[in-house]
């Protein structure tokens, strides 16, 4: 198939607009790196955004976005209220990272051709179980993003903060703190098809002194949707509070919860000769999503000088979710797709009760020593991490076939689940003990070398309890797997400043993944390893309000599990697959003038099999089918001068080539469109209205396993949404 062409050169031009504007106004100091605890907030948040962005989890160090040898994104904020986005999947979108539809209401996040699978907040890791295996053994949900002060993507592997990790990436989310100032504000928006959205924010000092600050977040959705009966609402509570214990300690400690409830989307819809209409869903009325999310945090920095602080942080999180749904799929790979006249089975009557715990605590050390008349930076930390997931699976088999043009989804009553006839048990634990040490050399003023390496104890068990199958005890064999690994990561990045505004880079990382399968003998495969490569140029203009970048990067991974099989039909694995994925990374963010913003960026990928790894997955061919090829984004803003400065405009567009799947089903290349317009009022109110998807593009989400009777997504049509802000 053709890939969807366009004009490359739209990005070509904006990025190099954006240097030749920044390269007039350049001037001759480099910014000073600024602490991100700092909690004074500026008047314009899209240009505080680029200038606090010292991006400690990223390396262990406080370092600008420029002396990170490595790409990172920061998610534009500003760009995320002008268009009304308050979920992580749409804010990632933003950001360049491929956003893969799964089963239900999940996505999954993937960069440079790989899963990311770990997010951090405040600099503490956690697991995304939705990475990889069955979505619904997820009791996870997303914050709402309501919280954070700002997202960054960190791409390809970051072997000193992380491992055990996929090499696409980190999600990095910083949550919002408490303010010196007292404020309150709050947001409320509504779109065409009855989603609405409202939040209240209100921060400030407690005491005179301000030494006692504290902040709190309510938000209330109704989550509508363009399709029949797929909709839901959520709800939300955060609150912190900082202390100064004295002149050089200040403790923090807050929490949140967050409560959703849906009606997913189990399937989507099949492949057909007559198209349905958008609005259609095969699932039942009474399909349900309930989440339930609760993070307790806590934190001391203590400054011993101006160059050496303490950091400690401890985070506890309680995931609760119960999913319960029927639909009409045929999953038959060999399904050819829908015809005139035919009939499509339900895929039996699923519940899953899950239940998820995670805990983690960090200790971390930095500052700053002179060696040889020069001075350096060094950092070194201890990071403790414990997850456990436990799932309780109930089927009920019915496969009658209905016609899903006029199906409704009142056909089958909502079940009594005592009427099971499958059910299984599943479970999960491990747990991470890691060490880090690294220095940041000046060698020159204009050379730097950051190496360092961490060491991980990993140790983790799986477990699944065949219980009960075509309504009759399952004689299957438990399967109760335990192991523990060990590993050093190391990490080395050198960066050269050609001048006060340019910068030349190149980073190296390791990669380490611990997996279950076994091989022949019955012993557990060597970890997923491999190697993380990247050379670039990054650019730093207008006092660090306009960041460029351009990465060339190689991502090895190894040892990954090929299933095979003995003459007597038993089945086992080996470590022979190997994928190398090789690609390219462009993009401007930030503030071109203080009127005018800009966030654009390219990506190539080419993800290939280095080895034969099945009859389908041969050496040489595509080993991320649902990863474009080509992605491309640009969005702009403008505020108009003069009489009519209290207007600003905005509009943009995402662009991805042709994707397809693990069954070879196609999806061409498409671009979708999108404007904004926002009416300062006064200091105090604002208003806005933003178009989504202008020219109203009919297109699949991508999917690793869309198949002719499964698992396609249409993407949301047309929407129109109105904003109005306020704060006092």
């Amino acid at each position: 198939m053709k890939n969807h062409t366009f004009p490359h050169t739209t990005l070509a031009t904006a990025l190099l607009l954006a240097c030749t504007c920044a390269a007039a106004q350049q001037g001759n100091t480099a910014p000073a790196a600024v602490n991100v605890a700092a909690t004074k907030t500026t008047t314009d948040s899209r240009i505080n955004l680029y200038r606090i962005s010292s991006l400690h989890n990223t390396t262990g160090l406080e370092l600008r976005q420029r002396e990170v040898p490595q790409s990172v994104t920061v998610i534009d904020q500003d760009e995320l209220k002008a268009r009304g986005i308050n979920d992580m999947a749409g804010a990632l979108k933003t950001g360049g990272v491929n956003v893969v539809r799964d089963e239900g209401g999940h996505y999954r996040y993937q960069t440079r051709g790989f899963n990311i699978d770990q997010i951090e907040e405040d600099g503490l890791s956690t697991s995304l179980h939705g990475a990889y295996g069955n979505p619904y053994h997820n009791s996870q949900s997303p914050s709402d993003l309501a919280i954070y002060e700002r997202i960054e993507v960190v791409r390809g592997a970051t072997g000193l903060t992380q491992t055990n990790a996929e090499p696409g990436g980190t999600i990095s989310a910083v949550r919002k703190k408490p303010t010196a100032e007292r404020r309150i504000g709050g947001d409320i928006s509504v779109d065409r098809y009855g989603k609405v959205y409202g939040t209240v924010d209100a921060s400030g000092a407690l005491d005179p002194e301000k030494t006692l600050r504290a902040r709190v977040i309510s938000v209330v959705s109704k989550d509508k949707t363009f399709k029949d009966d797929v909709d839901g609402s959520h709800y939300l509570v955060y609150g912190v509070a900082e202390k100064d214990a004295g002149a050089t300690t200040t403790v923090t400690l807050g929490g949140m919860m967050q409560n959703s409830h849906g009606h997913p989307d189990p399937y989507g819809l099949p492949q057909a000769n007559i198209a349905f209409p958008r609005d259609k869903s095969l699932g039942f009325k009474w399909n349900k999503d309930d989440y339930n999310k609760a993070n307790f945090f806590a934190g001391t920095e203590t400054r011993f000088n101006d160059d050496w602080k303490l950091n400690t942080k401890v985070s506890y999180t309680r995931n609760d979710s119960m999913s319960a749904f029927g639909a009409l799929a045929n999953e038959n790979p060999g399904y050819s797709g829908l015809t005139r006249g035919a009939t499509l089975p339900l895929n039996g009557l699923n519940r899953y009760d899950n239940a998820g715990r995670q805990a983690a605590a960090q200790i971390a050390l930095s500052g700053k020593y002179r060696l040889f008349g020069r001075e350096h930076d060094a950092f070194t930390g201890y990071t403790f991490g414990q997850e456990a997931s436990n799932t309780r699976w109930k089927r009920i088999r019915n496969n009658t076939a209905y016609n899903p043009y006029t199906f409704q989804g009142n056909e089958i009553a909502y079940p009594g689940w005592g009427d099971y006839i499958d059910r299984t048990y599943y479970g999960s634990k491990q747990k991470t003990h890691a060490f880090n040490l690294g220095t940041r050399v000046n060698a020159l003023d204009n050379l730097h070398i950051l190496g360092g390496a961490r060491y991980t104890h990993w140790s983790g068990r799986e477990f699944t309890d065949y219980n009960w199958w075509n309504d009759q005890p399952d004689n299957t064999a438990d399967r109760n797997d335990k192991q523990s690994r060990s590993r050093v990561t190391p990490y080395l990045g050198i960066t050269y400043d050609i001048n006060a505004n340019n910068s030349l880079y190149t980073h190296y990382s390791s990669i380490f993944k611990p997996q279950y399968y076994r091989d022949n003998k019955g012993n557990f495969l060597s970890p997923v390893t491999g190697n993380s490569y990247e050379v670039g140029w990054k650019g730093e203009w207008l006092d660090g309000k306009l960041n460029t970048n351009i990465a060339l990067y190689q991502i090895e991974q190894k040892n990954r599990p090929v299933q095979l099989a003995l003459a007597s039909g038993q089945e086992y694995a080996a470590a022979h697959g190997k994928v190398r994925s090789r690609g390219l990374d462009a993009e401007a963010t930030g503030n071109i003038t203080d009127a005018w913003k800009i966030n654009a960026g390219y990506t190539y990928n080419s993800s290939k099999y280095q080895k034969n790894e099945n009859v389908r997955d041969l050496k040489g061919g595509n080993a991320s089918k649902h990863t474009p090829k080509h992605q491309m984004r640009l969005y702009t803003s403008y505020r108009l001068p003069g009489a009519a400065e209290k207007w600003t405009i905005g509009g943009g567009m995402n662009y991805q080539s042709s994707t397809s799947s693990l069954w070879g089903v196609d999806q061409k290349g498409y671009a979708l469109f999108n404007a904004d317009v926002q009416f300062k009022i006064n200091d105090q109110f604002n208003v806005g209205l933003a178009l989504e998807n202008i020219t109203n593009k009919r297109y699949f989400e991508n999917h690793p396993t869309r198949m002719n009777g499964a698992n396609n997504y249409l993407g949301e049509p047309r929407n129109i949404m109105l904003n109005f802000h306020w704060e006092l």
